[in-house]
């Protein structure tokens, strides 16, 4: 007998199947497309607001509109990648001495809207 039933997503509101058979026992909140295009657990989203080439720092404006500060060694894994003002990006974020800074950071996309 299987377990599969229909829930309903607390993001969009959309119903959808659940195979209980899936991955995991754990049973989703968030449809298929929400949980493509939400931030992963731990992590956030946000634009780049500033950004200097020269000094290799900016500033990220969070979903609440809060800005957070990031350095560019921040960078997972993009050994040549320039952010721009307006690129979407996802990080987690991790506090210091002297106030939150995004770390593990990602670009999304571009200021262009090009995925990168």
């Amino acid at each position: 007998m299987h377990d599969d039933r229909f829930l309903t997503c607390t993001s969009c509101g959309i119903r959808f199947v659940w195979l209980a058979a899936e991955t995991s026992s754990d049973t989703p909140t968030h449809c298929p497309g929400c949980r493509f295009i939400l931030p992963g657990a731990g992590r956030q989203r946000g634009v780049v607001k500033f950004y200097s080439i020269r000094k290799k720092w900016g500033f990220i404006t969070q979903a609440d509109g809060k800005e957070v500060f990031f350095h560019r060694s921040a960078a997972s894994s993009q050994a040549d990648v320039t952010f721009q003002e307006g690129d979407l990006v996802e990080y987690a974020v991790e506090a210091t001495g002297r106030g939150a800074q995004a770390i593990e950071l990602v670009r999304l996309a571009l200021l262009d809207g090009v995925t990168a």
